[in-house]
């Protein structure tokens, strides 16, 4: 028996609060099969609750462990960890993770390892912005300034005897009105001393945990940021969000308008009134809403204003820091846009905005995610999580990763395609569904051409987030969502609204939530994973508003329809063919989001938690019909693990009465 599943059945169950997981056994066994397969990447899907993190912590601890035993080339063995939350990245940390870890390598007398946390700068304070904020020329004045609190010396304090991590700062030593985005590193700011010797340290460590975009800019420099090389082993988690993470990463965006703005405010008339002229010229409200092919005129005025950009010659000392990290971050994308141009892209389009057709310039990097089969032959990849299937399959079918193969561009006989496996937890909490009728339709169109929650479904939403005592969590589409349902909050009830804005820092929010809170945010869909209290579980109460389907990327389709027109496929069966592409993509990425969403109701064994489904697209397990223009999908079913279907086909359905009308279309359908 391997050691590794031998602690896992024998020694682990010992500790205070764990037993034995078959489940979790037979991931781990998996995991173990495929360390033997190198230069393949491995789809291994395991569901919430089966103690996946551990398990691939104390197999990768394992393998990395033994290379040092072995001496020679073996003993370089490293592990990267790739996560997409920052959550997950510091609960692999967590000292109690750790210590099970070691306990394990002590037990298995293998020597004990090291393990680094690499995040992007972001998650890490910027000195010179805080000792900006306090009013001090330098953090080291902040003791003997007399006009700080001694909150605030306290915070100049913990930001120079720590390494800065946002993280770990309490929110409440920030002064008034002051964000952590205020104070955190920017694209182009320098590192801090103490920052940057923990980067080295992180490079030389046993065992990294990284985050996904991270990753994208590691493999395409080549071990830029990790200095990762064989052998080793690199597990994603969370994997699924990483073809978008690396598309986002790797493509650039140039608004026309933003860049003229930027241009005056920097003074630069001249360069300004050519991008200003461009500007005019490119914008067609006629096209608003969709995507476009550069013309060679388009093209040719494009690259001249390129050039006039790139000539210019700032003086960073002549400007504010903010508009100077504005104009560097310009400039970047103008340099990547004009190496586009030379090479004469197929990938460059014109994205037109909404309602006024204002025009962005986008080069596209369709095949971002397949960076991740860079280097692949000098390593062993997993890809893992709860989510990395299609989850498009009825109860008891084989899973398939249709979507995430065609993302990475790794069909099952690629060379590179190893194991494909999924292991479901049998059981882990209880859910209590409900599924109220005959409401409204969720949106409405408004003047500007915008979507956003009718007011009427509002009003009679409204009493299915309010009934039910305890912590609510409101999970939203978009922050548009949060802001109708916050305009039509009864005041009676008023105490318990938390309402999340963009820049608030969830976590922030949460740790400050009341017993009876109710929580609106499109924020918690995955990640937020607060403690449980007083023996259950931290959500009493869970609510999904509306599908939370992405909008199609006109860019994209546009990109797809120029690819197979040059197949020879006509122009109306390529726009249809494209369309239906990317809608089975969403329809993919929309089930992920929805099963995530509700694991956020389920963070142990014991939880109970009620979960109302307010979304119309989801049938009634009944049968009842939905309101004229709404068509179920059974497709949507695919986000409830089965272990819950009985739950859900037991589910309470109030409101509503008998109906005998047949439903009518509206162009609402699509958007819903």
């Amino acid at each position: 028996m391997h050691p590794v599943i031998h602690y896992l059945s024998e020694v682990l169950p010992q500790r205070p609060g764990f037993q034995r997981s078959p489940v979790q056994i037979a991931y781990a066994e998996a995991l173990i099969d495929g360390l033997l397969q190198q230069g393949k990447l491995h789809f291994v899907e395991g569901d919430a609750g089966i103690g996946k993190s551990l398990a691939y912590q104390l197999v990768l601890a394992d393998w990395v462990a033994k290379g040092k035993l072995m001496g020679g080339k073996q003993a370089a063995r490293r592990a990267l960890i790739s996560t997409h939350s920052r959550i997950l990245q510091r609960q692999l940390l967590q000292p109690d993770n750790l210590a099970i870890v070691s306990d394990y390598l002590r037990h298995a007398q293998l020597p004990l390892l090291s393990f680094a946390l690499r995040m992007g700068r972001e998650n890490y304070l910027s000195p010179e912005r805080l000792a900006l904020t306090l009013g001090v020329p330098s953090l080291e004045k902040a003791s003997t300034a007399d006009h700080l609190s001694t909150t605030q010396r306290r915070l100049a304090g913990w930001a120079l005897e720590s390494d800065g991590c946002l993280l770990d700062l309490d929110p409440a030593w920030l002064p008034e009105d002051c964000l952590l985005a205020d104070i955190a590193l920017r694209a182009n700011d320098p590192i801090p001393e103490a920052l940057e010797a923990q980067q080295r340290v992180a490079q030389q460590s046993d065992v990294l945990v990284i985050n996904h975009a991270l990753l994208a800019v590691d493999l395409v420099t080549q071990g830029q940021i990790t200095q990762a090389q064989s052998p080793y082993v690199l597990l994603l988690d969370e994997a699924e969000h990483y073809p978008a993470i690396a598309e986002q990463l790797l493509s650039n965006r140039v608004s026309l308008q933003s860049a003229t703005h930027l241009l005056q405010q920097l003074k630069q008339h001249r360069v300004a009134k050519q991008w200003q002229t461009l500007l005019e010229n490119m914008t067609d409200r006629q096209r608003a809403g969709s995507a476009h092919s550069l013309t060679p005129y388009q093209r040719e005025a494009l690259q001249s204003s390129i050039t006039g950009l790139l000539a210019l010659r700032l003086r960073e000392s002549s400007h504010e820091l903010s508009r100077w990290r504005e104009w560097q971050h310009l400039r970047q994308n103008a340099e990547k846009m004009a190496a586009r141009l030379r090479e004469e892209s197929r990938y460059l389009a014109i994205d037109y905005s909404p309602v006024r057709g204002l025009p962005g310039v986008v080069a596209h990097a369709p095949s971002a995610a397949s960076s991740l089969k860079a280097g692949a032959s000098e390593r062993v990849t997993f890809l893992t999580s709860a989510t990395l299937s299609d989850l498009n399959h009825e109860p008891g079918e084989t899973p398939n990763f249709r979507y995430m193969r065609s993302q990475l561009q790794l069909p099952i006989t690629h060379k590179r395609s190893g194991l494909q496996r999924s292991f479901q937890a049998q059981r882990f909490g209880t859910l209590r569904f409900r599924l109220p009728r005959q409401l409204p339709h969720p949106l409405m169109q408004q003047a500007n051409g915008d979507y956003r929650l009718a007011s009427d479904f509002c009003q009679q939403a409204l009493p299915y987030l309010l009934d039910c005592p305890g912590r609510t969590l409101v999970l939203c589409a978009s922050y548009s969502d949060v802001a109708a349902l916050e305009a039509a909050w009864p005041f009676e009830h008023a105490h318990r609204l938390v309402a999340h804005h963009p820049g608030t820092g969830l976590s922030d929010v949460v740790a400050r939530l009341a017993k009876d809170a109710i929580l609106l945010t499109p924020a918690g869909w995955e990640g937020l994973s607060p403690q449980r209290e007083a023996n259950q579980a931290y959500w009493q109460h869970l609510v999904i508003v509306r599908n939370p389907r992405p909008i199609l990327s006109q860019v994209e389709q546009h990109l797809i329809e120029q690819s197979l027109q040059r197949r020879n496929v006509g122009a109306v069966e390529a726009a249809q063919i494209a369309k239906g592409m990317l809608q089975r993509k969403n329809t993919v990425r929309t089930l992920h989001k929805l099963r995530q969403g509700l694991g956020r109701a389920l963070r142990h064994p014991d939880d109970d938690v009620l979960v109302t489904l307010l979304e119309p697209r989801i049938p009634r397990p009944s049968g009842y019909p939905a309101l004229a223009g709404v068509y179920p999908r059974r497709t949507l079913l695919g986000a409830i693990p089965a272990r819950f279907m009985l739950a859900y086909q037991n589910a309470l359905e109030p409101g509503g009465k008998p109906a005998s009308t047949t439903a009518t279309t509206t162009p609402l359908t699509a958007l819903l």
